[in-house]
């Protein structure tokens, strides 16, 4: 994979100064599934699969209508205020992909179903059976395994051994040398052996339960202080986001890495944006949905992702918004935005982008 994309972005788009009188003419969005239960737990804890109305890592009934109320929010910014197409659904505005699991394809379906509530003649409606106002909507997938687009782990042998390298790294070995007590007790006390707790990239069952746990309120076990949580999730983000390419622990930001990660995305979002400055397709709005992971990666790939996120993870239902505009003299620019979650606006994000020069658009 070429390492030059982000250059190739800002290149692509350096022309000259804003003018009034702007025309949106493409968005693409990278969203993060809606809440979901755990996707798996660990031996002691109280909360297990039979516990949650649904089986592990499905979008629950809260992330549908988290979705589906993203997608009305959008509707307003993109169909009611820039008018970039209408509210009736043509399958030519409109391309939306998924990863393959089922959690991110029902939200990019309930985010749709928000989006386009008010197509009326798309859906049969004399039929007294049929969901009011619901529209269905293609949604395209592949397989995990050989999803490079939006899986940011797929499998890929030089992005293995990259990792591998970066674990082994003097200052990142002592590190987790620091955190062997901290992750030995959690071991301990999940009832597994400490063997099993060599990193944080093995916990992923204890941070995916009880983050879920803790966020409706349950009861947990009396071992699991906020301390021991804090002092879990300020090494596990640490080592996360060097492990995916950060710059930390003495070594600087890995280039290969993010871009084997996040690259391709970013890659295919400029190829959208010259397919529409050439006038060879006529769809408008692509979508896609995926994960933290998915986002972090792409925003890693634009070097912004420290300065919109920091250290931490996207929250449900986040959004990036990446806006392609026109002005009346015919030179195209983009704007970026970031829904942090279902209760957000948008916030401007192009500043963060490297090359962007601190600015709202970038030319």
């Amino acid at each position: 994979m070429s390492l030059i994309f982000l250059p190739l972005f800002f290149i692509f788009f350096s022309f000259s100064s804003f003018v009034k009188c702007d025309k949106l003419i493409l968005v693409q969005s990278l969203f993060r599934h809606g809440d979901r239960t755990p996707t798996g737990t660990y031996p002691t804890d109280p909360y297990q699969e039979d516990f949650w109305p649904i089986s592990w890592g499905q979008l629950t009934t809260l992330g549908m209508q988290q979705h589906f109320e993203q997608g009305i929010k959008l509707r307003d910014i993109y169909v009611n205020q820039y008018q970039l197409f209408s509210a009736e659904y043509k399958d030519y505005n409109v391309y939306v992909r998924s990863t393959d699991v089922n959690r991110t394809l029902l939200s990019a379906y309930s985010q749709l179903a928000g989006f386009y509530a008010n197509s009326l003649s798309t859906y049969p409606s004399s039929n007294s059976m049929w969901p009011s106002h619901w529209t269905p909507v293609p949604v395209h997938t592949v397989e995990e395994e050989t999803d490079h687009l939006l899986n940011s782990s797929p499998k890929c042998p030089r992005m293995s051994q990259i990792e591998e390298e970066l674990k082994f790294k003097p200052r990142f070995v002592t590190f987790m040398q620091t955190q062997k007590p901290l992750l030995q007790n959690i071991a301990k006390n999940m009832g597994l052996s400490s063997n099993d707790f060599s990193s944080y990239s093995s916990t992923s069952k204890f941070y995916a339960a009880t983050r879920i746990e803790k966020f409706y309120n349950l009861t947990l076990p009396a071992w699991i202080t906020d301390n021991l949580w804090e002092q879990y999730c300020n090494g596990k983000y640490m080592s996360d986001d060097y492990l995916y390419g950060n710059a930390g622990f003495g070594e600087a930001e890995n280039v290969e890495l993010i871009m084997l990660k996040g690259g391709l995305l970013l890659k295919t979002m400029i190829s959208n944006m010259e397919l529409v400055i050439a006038n060879r397709t006529k769809t408008k709005y692509f979508m896609y949905s995926a994960h933290d992971t998915t986002i972090n990666a792409f925003l890693r790939s634009l070097q912004a992702k420290q300065d919109i996120l920091d250290y931490k993870t996207p929250d449900y239902a986040a959004i990036v918004l990446i806006e392609l505009w026109k002005s009346d003299n015919l030179e195209t620019y983009i704007k970026a935005r970031y829904i942090r979650n279902v209760s957000s606006a948008p916030e401007p994000i192009t500043q963060f982008i490297k090359g962007c020069n601190g600015k709202d658009s970038c030319f």
